[in-house]
């Protein structure tokens, strides 16, 4: 009996994802085996006055992220937004979920605090970055098969491909792109800007539109040093005005509204703990949307639920946050201490003792325990991150390159080894070897042709002199930890040759005899 599996490219020890093989089967094909590498990321930045430093240390050290993906053999695509949604005594800089797509290098006047007038351009910019909007034009590219092809405001790369000009390497255009100023909005709304971004995404009538794919796993890093302030538009004055919720002391607005008018903590400093909750314009518990001052964080987790189930194949969302939790929180190394300020002008300012501090090239880097963003992260914690680790960092380190392996390590985990999802016939019983019968074709735009299988030269597998793409057939000890615990006995890699445009709509079906007696030779049940 011969059955067909459609696959993309890869195979590594990650989980499989389930497949519903009664609903597929079909006379000789049917049995889809859904392990295309596609990622979406979308990157939330914290554009505030004190996020310069902050900002470098992202643009410097994001290289194994990309790094990791192109290793991966990942089809990826990066969206940078920002956390300014705009609110009372900001000026008009608010472009929190529009996706940014152009270089700080010529962007000088954004990274002059609009509260000290510091200048970071030389840290957070001028370091990592030397190409200009000129040097870094986007190349058009099509959402669809059939569709336009546009310049479109994010990063894409898929086998050596991207929308980059000539020369420029993936990297070295994010380097300039993320990288958003500090003159932005002091009202830090990740929340908001998050949900923002992701129905501009689904809008037909917005640039963004097309960035997200039902196919791709989704994952969210929100990189900020305060705590999300995600007001409610229609009682803003009842947050920001009125004071309610002002710190102690305080007669005008301080950042400290964010923390007095979402959080709640139990005893007296330092306290037992502290969690997020929803306030009316009293400074009551409500349990009504509509009367809350910050938005509820639960409309943010059903947002990204909502997203979520409407991927198919398997694929998750996820979310990181590198924010206001000491260094080895995320192993669990670490606890957050929620505890009043000694510095009373730091406890006026953000109602709040730091939740993390470090020096960092002779300033000291301090940031504000994320107890909402917490609640919205560990909503979204996926599957591969083992018992006992989080997905919070710290936002104080001198150092994000750890995080960023940690995070980019938690996505490699979703992306599933191709197991063939049924038990293949041995032709040659005599052997230990397996020895299977497979031919493997690649469908695109309505035409179909076949794939080779690998050559093996003197260093390991080659591509086949004059194609582009070729096969690995993966057996015995071979075989990715995942296909051995589903009862698979044989695992399929894709090799494409670098550089060759791959159609986003291709499909790669394997055609192979399988055994009679599966229980018996691969031990399924």
């Amino acid at each position: 009996m011969l059955v067909a599996a459609s696959f993309a490219s890869g195979c590594n020890a990650h989980p499989i994802k389930p497949v519903d093989l009664a609903s597929n089967i079909v006379e000789m094909g049917g049995l889809p085996l859904d392990v295309n590498k596609k990622v979406d990321v979308l990157l939330v930045l914290d554009n505030s006055g004190s996020m310069g430093d902050e900002q470098a240390n992202l643009a410097a050290n994001f290289g194994p992220f990309i790094d990791r993906l192109e290793q991966a053999g990942a089809d990826y695509r990066i969206a940078i937004t920002t956390t300014d949604i705009g609110g009372p005594l900001c000026g008009n800089t608010a472009n929190g979920g529009q996706l940014q797509l152009s270089s700080c290098v010529d962007r000088p006047g954004t990274f002059v605090s609009a509260v000290t007038n510091e200048d970071k351009f030389d840290v957070a910019c001028a370091a990592q970055c030397e190409l200009g909007d000129a040097d870094l034009q986007i190349r058009p590219t099509s959402i669809r098969a059939d569709g336009e092809a546009v310049a479109r405001p994010w990063i894409e790369s898929f086998n050596g491909v991207d929308n980059l000009p000539t020369g420029v390497e993936p990297i070295e255009a994010f380097a300039c792109f993320a990288p958003q100023g500090i003159s932005g909005c002091g009202w830090e709304s990740p929340l908001e800007a998050t949900a923002r971004a992701l129905d501009n995404m689904q809008n037909v009538d917005r640039p963004e539109f097309g960035f997200l794919r039902d196919d791709a796993l989704l994952a969210v890093l929100i990189v900020t040093d305060e705590v999300d302030c995600s007001f409610n538009p229609s009682l803003k004055n009842e947050l920001f005005v009125e004071d309610t919720f002002y710190a102690e002391g305080a007669n005008s607005v301080t950042s400290a509204v964010c923390w007095n008018g979402g959080v709640q903590c139990a005893g007296e400093s330092p306290y037992a703990d502290c969690w997020d909750v929803d306030l009316d314009a009293n400074g009551q518990l409500t349990t009504d949307p509509a009367a809350s001052v910050l938005r509820p964080v639960s409309r943010y987790v059903e947002l990204l639920e909502g997203i979520a189930a409407t991927k198919i194949g398997g694929r998750e969302v996820l979310v990181s946050v590198i924010a206001g939790v000491p260094a080895d929180y995320n192993s669990g190394a670490a606890e957050l201490i929620y505890a009043d300020s000694e510095d009373p002008n730091f406890q006026r300012d953000f109602g709040i003792g730091a939740g993390c501090e470090n020096e960092v090239n002779g300033e000291l880097q301090t940031a504000v325990p994320p107890v909402r963003l917490a609640t919205f992260a560990e909503a979204f914690v996926g599957a591969g991150v083992d018992e006992g680790r989080r997905n919070l960092y710290s936002v104080c380190e001198a150092d994000y390159t750890p995080a960023i392996l940690d995070i980019v390590a938690g996505i490699e985990v979703e992306l599933p080894p191709a197991c063939f999802p049924a038990c293949v016939l041995d032709l040659d019983a005599s052997t230990e070897a397996l020895e299977f019968s497979c031919d493997v074709t690649q469908s695109a735009g309505g035409q179909d042709q076949g794939i080779v299988e690998c050559a093996l030269g003197d260093s390991g597998w080659e591509l086949p002199a004059g194609e582009d793409a070729c096969w690995i057939a993966k057996t015995g000890a071979d075989l990715a930890e995942a296909c051995v615990a589903e009862d698979r006995n044989l695992e399929f890699e894709l090799v494409r040759r670098p550089g060759v445009a791959v159609p986003g709509d291709v499909v790669v079906s394997a055609e192979c005899e399988l055994s009679s007696r599966p229980s018996i030779d691969c031990g399924e049940g």
